[in-house]
């Protein structure tokens, strides 16, 4: 074959755009990561220091992710977006971490709450965080339901979750005053895995043997109110610890921020299609008393 200058131009002008590109695509690719510095610790039990080595350097990802890219998004925002539109977990972006570097690690010993001693693992990282989209339409959601939407003050609340993959799941009630009972997981029903497309009931016939029933009530000197149930779902096991938020005497959190901040740093990390969520609103009328 001749190649004549005419075609040696084309071919010119060709390998010069593909050059161009993946150039500009590489540069591109080196802009997006976003470094920072981040750390993780587990606690070491059964004297089981590797375990603890992967948690916390899992956790330093997680860390690391929502310091990449929690700068864009707030507690308040998300709050404020949730009230809205029932939706946290759609306004959180996803963040993967490429590379990372383990700058120190090794087990350390701090005091606990009741001023025990004890190991932890910490491993301090310096990671490179792409934040990544998620076109992918998602497969994975939630039919939930509660037994009313309207109830009276002392009547008993049931909840009706499906999801249409096995998944992992938490389970909060937000009351009027804006505080915040977790549900499920709890110290009885510590399961929180649910199999796909089969109802679960909570409390279940079991639970309500043992005398577990949730009931509603109104606060003092209100007629009506609206509250609501809200559940996460994932596709990946899941803890919720919620160590830094308020709770009061009974337990109940006593700080939406705090669920948020913990949820924006769990959730940075999974793609859209691998999360869902669920709110159910209802409202508590105070019982109306009969005429004798």
């Amino acid at each position: 074959m001749i190649v004549t200058p005419n075609k040696i131009d084309r071919w010119t002008v060709f390998l010069l755009t593909v050059l161009i590109s993946l150039i500009g695509s590489n540069t591109a690719s080196a802009r997006d990561v976003i470094w920072v510095n981040a750390e993780g610790t587990a606690i070491v039990t059964s004297n089981n220091p590797n375990k603890a080595r992967m948690q916390a350097i899992e956790t330093a990802e997680q860390n690391a992710v929502a310091a990449a890219l929690a700068s864009g998004i707030t507690a308040e925002t998300l709050l404020v977006n949730f009230r809205l539109s029932g939706s946290i977990l759609g306004a959180i972006p996803y963040g993967k971490v490429v590379k990372k570097k383990i700058v120190d690690e090794g087990v350390i010993e701090s005091e606990n709450k009741n001023s025990n001693r004890q190991k932890r693992y910490l491993v301090k990282i310096k990671a490179g965080v792409v934040e990544r989209t998620d076109e992918e339409a998602s497969s994975f959601y939630l039919d939930a339901s509660i037994n009313q939407s309207v109830f009276k003050d002392g009547d008993e609340l049931k909840i009706h979750i499906q999801s249409t993959k096995k998944c992992y799941f938490a389970v909060f009630n937000i009351l009027e005053d804006n505080k915040i009972i977790p549900l499920l997981p709890n110290g009885v029903y510590k399961n929180n895995d649910l199999a796909a497309n089969k109802t679960f009931i909570f409390p279940g016939e079991k639970e309500r043997k043992k005398g577990f029933k949730i009931r509603v009530h109104l606060p003092e000197s209100k007629t009506v109110v609206t509250e609501s149930i809200y559940i996460i779902a994932l596709l990946k096991p899941f803890t919720l610890t919620l160590n830094n938020a308020r709770k009061d005497h009974q337990g109940m959190i006593d700080d939406q921020k705090a669920l948020v901040d913990e949820l924006i740093r769990k959730v940075m990390g999974i793609p859209a299609k691998n999360r869902a969520e669920a709110l159910m609103p209802y409202e508590i009328r105070k019982t109306l008393k009969k005429n004798i």
